[in-house]
């Protein structure tokens, strides 16, 4: 009779031993980047009200009408789990004071964290996904935008990820954006009937969303609409033609990139994303910019802000492909017990040698098999250390060790000797 299994549900996926090292890697290098920068750390519930994501996400995006994971608790409350983290991060700053208190204070976090949203699984994409976030408050000018940008190559030049490319663009103002809008829908209101019904809902609730379409018939047809940056206001274009100016100074190469406009409502201004052609069509790594209003949206009082989100999964697929993690070896040591003695003489060794040895990893193997087959197990471990405690070591106070350096023949080291004898091999 066939067993009633149970499997994780579609879109969630569990991280194996031989996939965490990536993700401890992306932990390790993104929060001692962030260090450098001086941004620090704040954590925020997985669970938050659906109205926080209904008032800065935007009530007519397909994150909060179709891919949002919300529901009535049992107090009655509509609640969710967080689609992403720049609004939940919003949210406590408000509450919290932490960056409005009698007066306007700068702040710089970093986040790290799950985040769930019910889209179809794909390469580097799942329903529950980690992503990084980094969140300048307080910061108006346009050197915020350009220490983000240096922050976010840092990051990946950190990460050994060298092919990515920045694409930026600008949205102007609010105003800007709104007059754009309305040229996307006057343009392409003339082509309605071509258009499916996806398509025409998008161009009635958020007609910047179709410049980044994959589509070919909606390619074609926005040929012949100016590009967002030649209908900008002159303040708007001055402020992002002096970004630019900056980023030519710096040598950080850009593509000036007009189909970059960013899936959430709250942006303006500055809007820039780094991509990797090894993810294929979905290539987007890392994204972000300015979101002057989204503080106040959110019920704050008027707050610049600018920030950018990473995809960690798509950043370890891409760690995958070139396997070249800049870390320590992992040195795992088996220790392999065959006395006949009650008193755990193994385990007491493996205690002292970890009080003196915290980069290298102990391993007891299971007592309760031979000889033989503990060996078999602890050179699939490591084939060029091993520790062996036998009745005849005990009586004798010293231990067995194999080494490759001795071409793994038994060599006696005594329970005295052992830290230095150890210290002399791997420090």
């Amino acid at each position: 009779m066939k067993k009633n299994t149970i499997k994780s549900i579609k879109g969630f996926k569990d991280i194996l031993p031989d996939e965490i090292k990536y993700y401890r890697y992306f932990e390790l290098i993104s929060q001692k980047v962030s260090k450098q920068f001086s941004i620090e750390e704040l954590r925020t519930p997985i669970i938050e009200k659906s109205e926080l994501f209904n008032r800065s996400i935007g009530e007519g995006t397909d994150i909060v009408n179709k891919e949002m994971y919300d529901f009535i608790d049992k107090s009655g409350d509509s609640i969710c789990l967080r689609p992403e983290g720049t609004a939940s991060i919003v949210r406590s700053v408000i509450e919290h004071a932490l960056v409005y208190d009698r007066g306007l204070k700068k702040q710089k976090y970093w986040y790290h964290g799950p985040m769930f949203r019910h889209e179809k699984p794909q390469k580097g994409r799942y329903r529950q996904f980690s992503q990084f976030g980094v969140e300048y408050y307080g910061f108006s000018d346009s050197n915020s935008e350009l220490e983000l940008i240096m922050m976010g190559n840092s990051l990946l030049h950190s990460l050994n990820i060298e092919q990515a490319t920045l694409h930026i663009n600008s949205l102007g103002n609010k105003d800007d954006k709104k007059s754009y809008e309305k040229i996307i829908f006057n343009h392409l209101g003339k082509y309605k009937s071509s258009l499916d019904e996806y398509q025409k809902d998008t161009l009635a609730k958020n007609p910047l969303r179709l410049l980044d379409s994959k589509n070919d018939n909606i390619k074609e047809l926005l040929l012949n609409v100016p590009t967002l940056y030649e209908t900008l206001s002159d303040a708007s274009k001055s402020r992002f033609d002096i970004l630019l100016k900056k980023l030519d100074d710096l040598e950080i190469h850009y593509l000036l990139d007009n189909s970059i406009v960013r899936g959430l409502d709250y942006y303006n201004d500055t809007v820039f994303e780094w991509r990797h052609q090894s993810l294929g069509s979905q290539n987007a790594i890392c994204a972000g910019g300015r979101y002057d209003e989204l503080v106040n949206s959110i019920g704050g009082d008027d707050v610049p802000a600018v920030g950018f989100a990473m995809g960690v999964e798509r950043i370890i697929e891409i760690l995958k492909l070139t396997d070249n993690l800049k870390i320590e070896p992992n040195i795992v040591i088996p220790i392999i017990n065959t006395s006949s003695e009650e008193k755990s003489y193994a385990h007491l060794i493996s205690k002292n040698l970890r009080q003196h040895f915290d980069k290298i990893n102990f391993y007891n193997t299971d007592s309760s098999v031979s000889l033989t087959s503990q060996l078999k197990h602890a050179m699939r471990i490591n084939d060029k250390f091993i520790i062996i405690i036998t009745d005849a070591n005990i009586k004798n106070n010293n231990l067995t060790i194999k080494s490759n350096e001795d071409r793994m023949s038994d060599t006696i080291v005594s329970w005295k000797e052992l830290i230095a004898y150890m210290s002399n091999k791997y420090e």
